[in-house]
């Protein structure tokens, strides 16, 4: 199965007059049909993590309330450029067949992520 994923970061620390961003997330697209996206967060993290779980879910709840069906063939990409770097950003997209599903992509890449903390 083609899936496309994005790792979500936020910022670590507001403050700082360089940048530094830690991960907290990813983000899996399937193939479809239907609103075959889901986003996978930590459970515990740095300050503003529960922030950008609650926004990761709210994307796919306009999605839905807005009666969307499918997602556009650049929902990824979308999001990935309309982020402020001052809130966080999103990694290059990554495509792979060696998943056999979303939840196995998303689980994966956060245990990845988790042992490089």
């Amino acid at each position: 199965m083609k899936l496309r994923y994005m790792i979500d970061s936020i910022m670590a620390d507001r403050q700082a007059t360089v940048p530094e961003y830690v991960p907290v997330g990813v983000w899996v697209q399937g193939p479809g049909p239907g609103l075959d996206a889901e986003m996978y967060y930590f459970e515990r993290g740095p300050n503003g993590l529960s922030d950008r779980r609650d926004e990761a879910a709210w994307v796919v709840n306009r999605l839905v309330e807005a009666g969307a069906t499918s997602l556009p063939a650049d929902f990824l990409e979308y999001h990935r450029l309309s982020r402020s770097p001052y809130d966080g950003v999103f990694s290059e997209i990554t495509e792979s067949d060696e998943y056999p599903s979303l939840d196995a992509c998303g689980k994966a890449v956060l245990t990845r992520l988790n042992s490089a903390r």
